[in-house]
């Protein structure tokens, strides 16, 4: 078995995943495409300032959250 994402895989002896993926994982990861194809289009357009664009706020606080996960963890 492996653990990615919070999801436990039932693997064979190799490593590869022996269950077939389910629907919602599917649609899941297609709403990921959606919301990084409109992020990219609104990064691109968005005409306002970043603290008068709900949107553009939002973005912030998801790059922060991308850069603390980048940055490698000290004890």
């Amino acid at each position: 078995m492996k653990t990615a994402i919070g999801r436990t895989h039932i693997t064979d002896d190799m490593g590869n995943d022996v269950v077939t993926v389910s629907p919602s994982d599917t649609e899941y990861s297609a709403l990921l495409a959606v919301a990084e194809a409109a992020e990219q289009e609104h990064r691109a357009h968005c005409l306002l300032l970043t603290e008068t664009c709900p949107l553009c706020q939002a973005l912030a606080e998801l790059d922060e959250i991308r850069q603390e996960q980048v940055q490698p963890h000290r004890n």
